[in-house]
């Protein structure tokens, strides 16, 4: 099952999809969660939410941390876990910027990995990202092309999403697939 999970800045979005997940992991009694991590520890301000975000979480989560190849840390989750990705929109800059330097039609070829390795296997994964489309546009190229890329994204996850929400001020707004658990 895919799970496609947005909102805004500061939305609720990450804590509702760790509790949506953690209410999938105890009514499938699967083997494990996991949290796959995508931030990387680049300064002060990005260590400090990733305490916070430690700290808030449960101990029964199994963190990866990985900033670009996700594909090769997901083909480790088995049938009966739940996989929970924080998020796709570090992850899309990760691959663009940071050390990526990737085309679009490379992250989109990711993207889909992520996607039929899921359903080849058979787990849960929650993907969780920003909306970043209801600003105003920016007057930069790189920017405009990463929006116009990241929404991209999204259609295809929810296109290909058993359940899509989206999150404002902590409240879940169920586009797809309806509330199932949780």
């Amino acid at each position: 099952m895919i799970v496609f999970v947005s909102g805004g800045a500061r939305s609720g979005k990450s804590s509702f999809a760790e509790k949506l997940a953690l209410s999938y992991h105890k009514k499938k009694d699967s083997a494990r969660l996991i949290y796959l991590a995508t931030a990387k520890r680049s300064d002060v301000e990005m260590e400090r939410r990733i305490a916070i975000h430690r700290t808030a979480r449960e101990d029964c989560w199994e963190v990866m941390e990985e900033p670009i190849e996700v594909g090769w840390k997901i083909q480790l989750a088995g049938e009966k876990d739940v996989v929970l990705l924080d998020c796709l929109t570090i992850w899309l800059s990760n691959m663009l910027f940071d050390g990526g330097g990737m085309k679009e039609a490379e992250v989109l070829e990711k993207v889909e990995k992520l996607v039929n390795i899921t359903r080849r296997k058979g787990f849960t994964l929650l993907v969780v990202s920003n909306d970043v489309n209801e600003e105003l546009p920016s007057g930069y190229e790189s920017v405009q092309h990463y929006v116009h890329l990241l929404e991209k994204i999204h259609q295809f996850l929810v296109h290909k999403a058993d359940v899509a929400v989206q999150v404002r001020a902590g409240i879940p707004k169920y586009w797809k697939g309806g509330k199932v658990v949780g």
